[in-house]
């Protein structure tokens, strides 16, 4: 499989599955993994929790892992955030005290947007010409005091979360100021191609691409990430400095979990997550409700650049509403007149009253006392209000 073409539509889906039957090509890559050892298990999601990170309800430990960008350059592990959306390789799953666990090799996060807002709307922002939609499951950093209030045209932020290709929104699941942001990154749907011109459009972004080489099959639908000049060209159009394939293509493993959108639908067996084609004729009973545009989780194996799914579970922002956020560790900093306390750097709030305590009060809410605390996020989507907290020894 040439890595570097753009397949589009069922094409794409039907030329994987083609090469999983005649075993004619070799597996996905993945430029993420420095480590020595293969890892079995490939995770792509959004961060829901911390004592080891929450990723599609598996805990993976990260105090070993390699942590990266999708510039390659590497973090520390205390930058990984809640709402960033990951790609994880990782050992073998396994389960204890009632959790799937497994310890991560390499991490890498990787937003769909770096650029400067256009306009602030109601419940939306709309940054380098795409519609960004905020919900009750977007974690904005603690620096945005006020969630989408704070947030002003001009701004620099960074963007994690999904794309729908169908309705060209994308949806956040972490919002964050990038100030000092030597480039500008998209990741989307090219809306038109014209090859003589030398532009494209994503969204209602106009990019000039005359200075670099596009991608093979580049055209209309084709997924795609630009890194952008900050500065315009004299026509008003984005200024591209690379334009690669926007495919999501794991490495071979024993066992991954992707949750993303449906980018491409042949039938609810033979559809593409992310650019990922997905084979779920194994999956029993089918699954039901699926459409381009739908976004899913689905776990099985990579072979040969497919996905055998096992499981197909669509998924909903109602859905993660419910699950909520969990963060585990030390209480760094208590504010008992406010009733607010912070574990891994996340502001939490609490009414004593209602929130269930376990195995301790709100008076041992102190610096230093090791917490697990389970609850949903404030509308300013930067407090998480706990529902339940249980103290650890």
């Amino acid at each position: 499989m040439n890595h570097r073409s753009v397949l589009n539509g069922a094409a794409a889906a039907a030329v994987a599955l083609s090469a999983l039957v005649l075993a004619a090509c070799g597996g996905g890559g993945s430029a993420s993994s420095t480590t020595s050892a293969a890892p079995s298990t490939f995770a792509l999601g959004r961060i829901s929790g911390f004592g080891s990170i929450v990723v599609n309800g598996v805990h993976y430990d990260e105090s070993n892992a390699i942590v990266k960008d999708e510039d390659g350059a590497t973090h520390n592990q205390n930058e990984l955030k809640l709402g960033m959306v990951v790609e994880v390789q990782a050992g073998e799953i396994g389960e204890s005290n009632n959790r799937q666990s497994a310890t991560a090799q390499d991490i890498t996060f990787s937003s769909l947007i770096r650029g400067p807002i256009d306009s602030v709307g109601a419940d939306s922002i709309v940054v380098l010409g795409q519609t960004v939609k905020v919900g009750a499951t977007t974690v904005f950093d603690e620096s945005l005091t006020g969630g989408l209030t704070a947030l002003t045209a001009g701004t620099v932020v960074r963007v994690y979360g999904t794309f729908d290709s169908v309705t060209g929104v994308y949806s956040a699941s972490r919002i964050e100021p990038q100030s000092g942001a030597e480039s500008y990154r998209l990741r989307g749907a090219v809306k038109t191609y014209d090859a003589v011109a030398k532009t494209l459009t994503i969204g209602g972004a106009v990019i000039d691409v005359s200075a670099v080489t596009v991608p093979d099959g580049l055209q209309a639908g084709s997924l795609v990430r630009v890194k952008l000049s900050t500065t315009n060209a004299a026509s008003g159009a984005w200024v591209a400095i690379s334009v690669k394939s926007g495919l999501f293509e794991p490495q071979e493993n024993d066992h991954t979990e992707v949750d993303g959108t449906i980018t491409d639908f042949t039938s609810a067996t033979v559809f593409s997550i992310d650019g990922l084609p997905v084979d779920a004729s194994k999956v029993n009973p089918a699954p039901t409700g699926l459409a381009k545009g739908v976004r899913v989780e689905v776990e099985g194996t990579v072979v040969n650049g497919v996905l055998v799914a096992t499981k197909v579970q669509v998924k909903t922002d109602e859905q993660d509403e419910q699950e909520g956020f969990d963060v585990d560790g030390s209480i760094t900093a208590a504010d008992a007149t406010k009733s607010t306390f912070v574990v891994r750097g996340v502001m939490v709030s609490f009414d004593a009253a209602t929130v269930k305590f376990v195995g301790g009060t709100a008076a041992d809410l102190k610096v230093g006392a090791r917490v697990e605390v389970h609850g949903a996020l404030a509308a300013d989507g930067v407090t998480l209000v706990s529902t339940e907290i249980e103290f650890k020894r």
